[in-house]
């Protein structure tokens, strides 16, 4: 599956001349032989908005461009004569493009490039292996030195189409950690120093100039200690504390974990090893951990769990907490950068991908904060794709205590309209993860770096400083070269009103199907038509579990869609608090699936024509939103208390997602709901949100956000 991110190409008849030397080779290039430049850029994505996208001067790349028809790599044709030799490239002082490159013309070929560097000015080894692709050998020199970041990029399929600057986008082949450590509270009077840190990795890795990967050999094992922290002396508080030396953070880099499907019996060669030496209270100490996961097994009636190594991915950033107690060391493990090296730039093709791209807006393949691009690929994908919540305007993200059920699913809590306290939210900044919501919303702090204010989530006041909002790009929680939808582009596709939305058919839609006309939609001057059909009404379109909504958007113009909006859930399995029946919520873990079909100026949409006018089981594009609930103010229920503070509700049945639109006080939001309280069920945009609930963000791509 694609990832859609775009990058632009740029192909100038000025910048072909200016790098051809005689009127031949400009005739040569228009039938095929156009000349390139290289130019890098890092393809790292963070929630942090100050990401360096570029190389320091004078870095060394190993560059290969070898005939994509048949991936020979004893031709590389960036040399002269093609050998089966890397050309070493420089990051130029402007950073522009890649110096010291021999050959840059197509020559009629399509070229694949592949690309690898250590961000430093020594280039990486490369060992040949004939026609199939070469590796670059990555080790550890030794007990004490950590590894080198080693970045990987390929740029498939050019041709002399391309001619320009081609761009090689750079994904981290290793996994990254950041390290905290802390006390237990049983330690609180007690005073703690850490000494040292060491992990156990491979002694050494083999990466796949054309795959990217780590080659996987049977004698792999994580038998390499390494100190990563040494000599020091710092205090551990009962606050998680970065690990830091001389006042620089320590962030050891880490190999992948090599080896997939995991089993228990690959614990002894692929689990990794943390070891901690403290001291307490003047005595000195060691304690060791297996860093491991938990693996449900389904057998029926008797649901069986087993521990396996934990799972480091490549270009994956963690957030590694040890916390030490009396008896030993916990260490928590949270991801905090995602499965992002992107296969290519956005193709021009008829192709259903994670993300939607509508009037040149794409939308990213998931909340901002998940792990997971697909909802609907189980249980547990679905948890993991609900994201982080956030209050309207700070940065601050929020997550829910979570719990697991008995077939081993890792869920956060939720329990329909219940407010439950193990609901509440907390903030997801190291240090403060247990701090609990509170009602003043004075000194609150709006980024995780900020110093002596509250990451608490806030609930005492609606009406906060006009300070806290969205309308700069470069004061928002999306990685760099993303940024919050507008309500506008939300509408792109998005119902316009609660009766074209009415996918549970109770806004006096009382037939088998319901039209509705909305103008100024999606923008003004625009014209849009809704037909809702209930969910038997023909099998071929009313797919998932509810009702389906079908749309004409920019209805008589050049650039018409149709849009299709259906609810599928993620499995069969229950939650353990589910919702009842009288709680009017729905106990499965359910997603909405939005679908773009092409449409002509001429199209139109009827209840008579809904059923053939396009090709429903062919989308072009879909984009799937988990239903995944928001935070709600109120009592734990109404029969049990009178208590309000904020809560979880509707996990699978409800969700609210932002924009950066505001309305006065309040702002604009998408509501998606399909059971509850009947007055509230459809989807639609919403323009009076509290602006201190927490609710979901889906970000949209803009290479200039974040700048």
């Amino acid at each position: 599956m694609k990832k859609n991110l775009i990058y632009t190409i740029i192909s100038t008849a000025a910048l072909l001349l200016a790098t051809s030397c005689t009127t031949d080779e400009t005739a040569e290039q228009v039938t095929g032989n156009g000349a390139f430049q290289l130019s890098s850029d890092k393809g790292k994505f963070t929630r942090a908005a100050n990401t360096e996208s570029t190389f320091s001067k004078k870095t060394a790349y190993q560059i290969y461009a070898i005939d994509a028809t048949n991936s020979d790599f004893r031709y590389n044709y960036l040399t002269n004569p093609a050998s089966s030799d890397a050309i070493t490239g420089i990051e130029s002082e402007d950073h522009q493009n890649i110096e010291g490159i021999e050959i840059n013309k197509f020559n009629g070929k399509t070229l694949s490039f592949y690309a690898v560097t250590n961000s430093t000015e020594e280039p990486v080894e490369i060992i040949p292996n004939g026609k199939s692709a070469p590796t670059c050998y990555i080790k550890y020199k030794d007990a004490t030195t950590p590894l080198t970041d080693v970045m990987w990029a390929k740029k498939e399929n050019q041709s002399y189409l391309n001619s320009g600057i081609i761009k090689l986008l750079f994904g981290h082949t290793l996994a990254k950690l950041n390290l905290y450590v802390m006390k237990n509270s049983e330690y609180e009077k007690t005073t703690v120093s850490l000494n040292s840190i060491s992990i156990k990795d491979y002694p050494d890795g083999s990466l796949n100039m054309q795959t990217g990967k780590y080659n996987l050999v049977n004698t792999d094992k994580r038998s390499q200690e390494c100190t990563v922290y040494s000599e020091g002396n710092q205090e551990v508080t009962t606050k998680a504390a970065v690990v830091e030396k001389n006042n620089v953070v320590i962030t050891p880099m880490l190999f992948p974990t090599r080896k997939e499907n995991l089993q228990e019996t690959d614990r002894t060669n692929h689990s990794t090893h943390i070891k901690v030496a403290v001291t307490i209270d003047g005595q000195s100490t060691t304690k060791e951990i297996e860093i491991t996961s938990i693996l449900a097994e389904n057998t029926g009636n008797n649901p069986t769990t087993k521990e396996i190594p934990f799972e480091f991915k490549s270009n994956h950033e963690y957030d590694m907490v040890i916390t030490i107690t009396k008896s030993s060391l916990v260490v928590t493990i949270v991801p905090r950068l995602y499965d992002w090296i992107p296969d290519e730039e956005l193709k021009e093709e008829d192709e259903v991908n994670g993300s939607m791209t509508i009037s040149g807006i794409t939308w990213m393949d998931r909340n901002l904060g998940a792990t997971s691009g697909d909802p609907l690929a189980g249980d547990q994908a679905w948890e993991n794709s609900r994201g982080y919540y956030y209050q309207f305007g700070r940065n601050i993200p929020y997550y829910i205590n979570t719990a697991q059920d008995d077939n081993g699913i890792i869920y956060a809590l939720s329990n329909g309209n219940w407010h439950l306290q193990e609901s509440m939210p907390y903030p997801h900044v190291p240090g403060y993860m247990s701090e609990k919501p509170r009602t003043s919303n004075q000194s609150m702090a709006r980024n995780p770096s900020d110093k002596n204010l509250y990451f608490n989530f806030c609930y005492g006041s609606n009406n906060w400083s006009s300070s806290y909002n969205w309308n700069d790009n470069k004061a928002q929680p999306c990685p760099k070269g993303w940024r919050i939808p507008t309500s506008n582009e939300f509408q792109l596709i998005i119902p316009a009103t609660e009766k074209a939305g009415d996918i549970p058919f109770l806004k006096s839609h009382p037939s088998e199907t319901y039209i509705e006309k909305e103008n100024n939609d999606p923008e003004t001057g625009s014209s849009s038509t809704y037909v809702g059909v209930k969910k038997n009404t023909w099998t071929e379109t009313t797919v998932g579990i509810t009702n389906s909504i079908y749309a004409l958007k920019r209805e008589g113009t050049d650039n018409a869609y149709f849009l299709r909006w259906h609810i599928e859930k993620s499995g069969k399995y229950k939650l353990v608090n589910k919702c009842t029946t009288s709680d009017k919520g729905d106990p499965y873990r359910n997603v909405l699936v939005i679908s773009r079909y092409p449409a002509t100026k001429s199209s139109t949409l009827t209840t008579g024509n809904v059923k053939y006018v396009a090709k429903w089981s062919h989308p072009v594009e879909q984009i799937k939103l988990p239903i995944s609930g928001y935070i709600h103010i109120g009592p734990e229920h109404a029969i049990s208390g009178n208590t309000n503070y904020p809560a979880l509700i509707y996990s699978g049945s409800e969700a609210v997602y932002w924009t950066s639109t505001t309305n006065s006080y309040q702002a604009y939001t998408v509501r998606m709901k399909f059971a509850g309280d009947a007055a509230s069920n459809q989807i639609m945009m919403y323009k009076n949100e509290i602006r201190n609930n927490g609710c979901l963000i889906r970000c949209v791509r803009d290479t200039k956000a974040n700048d």
